[in-house]
C-alpha cells in the first residue's frame, strides 16, 4: 500500500501523538487550588482531605480556619462571591470557642467579640477564581441527599420553639444579629450561606462530615431534620430574602 513504508513506525507514532494532545489536560487538583495557594488560603484552611485517622481532636484544636476540602459541597457560590469581597464574622467566638466563652444561665456567652484578626478581603479580580476553586472541592458529595430536601410546613412560633427549647440549638447559636454572640456559628443567615442539601445532611449527622465536630448528632428522623432546616430558611428569608 502507498503508506507501507510508514506503517511500522511513522503512522502509529503520529496517531499516538495526536491522541495524547487531544486527551491531555492540566491536573485538576493543582489547577483548582493554585489561586488558593497564591492568596495564602492554604495557610489556614485544609484543601485536601486528610486520612480518616488523622481527623482527631488534636488536629481539630490546631486548625487555624475551617476545613475547605468540602467547601463545594457546603457553600452556595453566590454567598462565597459576596462574602469574599466583604467578609463579616460567621463565628463570633472563633474556631475554638472554649477559649473565648464563659457558661452562663442562658448558655455559652462570648467574652470578647472584638478579639481576633478580621478575614482579609479577596481582591475583586480574583474573587471568581477563588469561588470556582472552592466549588471544585467536593469531598463528601456522595453524602448529600439525592432528592431535594423535604420542605416542612411549620408555624413560625412552633418552629422557633422547636429550635430553641426542644432541640436546644439556641444555647450555642444565635438567630438574630441583634442578640448577644454565643459560642457557635451564627445561623440567622445559614440558609443563604449553605446549600440546602448540605444543611439537611449535616443536621442529620454532623460527625459524617467531621468526626470530632462539637455539634451533637441526635440521630434525628428526617421529619425533625426538615423542621430545623425549614426554620433556618425562615430566618434567612427574614434577613436576606433568600429564595
Amino acid at each position: 500500500m502507498w503508506y507501507s513504508k510508514y506503517e511500522k513506525c511513522e503512522l502509529p507514532r503520529c496517531l499516538l501523538l495526536i491522541a495524547a494532545l487531544v486527551s491531555w489536560a492540566p491536573p485538576a487538583a493543582a489547577k483548582d487550588t493554585d489561586v488558593l495557594q497564591q492568596l495564602g488560603c492554604t495557610d489556614c484552611h485544609a484543601v485536601a482531605a486528610p486520612a480518616p485517622d488523622a481527623r482527631s481532636l488534636g488536629a481539630y484544636a490546631s486548625r487555624k480556619g475551617p476545613d475547605f476540602f468540602y467547601a463545594g459541597s457546603k457553600y452556595r457560590p453566590e454567598f462565597l462571591r459576596a462574602w469574599l469581597a466583604k467578609p463579616t464574622p460567621i463565628r463570633p467566638a472563633g474556631l475554638h470557642p472554649a477559649e473565648r466563652t464563659r457558661t452562663e444561665a442562658n448558655g455559652d456567652m462570648l467574652i470578647d467579640a472584638e478579639r481576633g484578626a478580621a478575614h482579609p478581603v479577596v481582591p475583586a479580580a480574583q474573587v471568581d477564581a477563588v469561588v470556582s476553586a472552592l466549588q471544585h472541592l467536593e469531598w463528601g458529595k456522595e453524602q448529600l441527599p439525592k432528592e431535594p430536601p423535604a420542605k416542612a410546613q411549620v408555624p413560625r412560633a412552633l418552629a422557633e420553639m422547636n429550635f430553641v427549647k426542644f432541640k436546644g440549638c439556641g444555647s450555642c447559636h444565635r438567630t438574630g444579629a441583634a442578640s448577644p454572640p454565643v459560642s457557635g456559628p451564627d445561623l440567622f443567615d445559614a440558609y443563604a450561606r449553605l446549600r440546602p442539601e448540605f444543611l439537611t445532611s449535616y443536621v442529620a449527622d454532623p460527625q459524617a462530615w467531621d468526626p470530632v465536630a462539637p455539634m451533637p448528632g441526635y440521630a434525628l428522623p428526617p421529619a425533625e431534620v426538615a423542621k430545623l432546616v425549614a426554620y433556618l430558611r425562615m430566618l434567612s428569608e427574614d434577613d436576606h430574602d433568600a429564595k
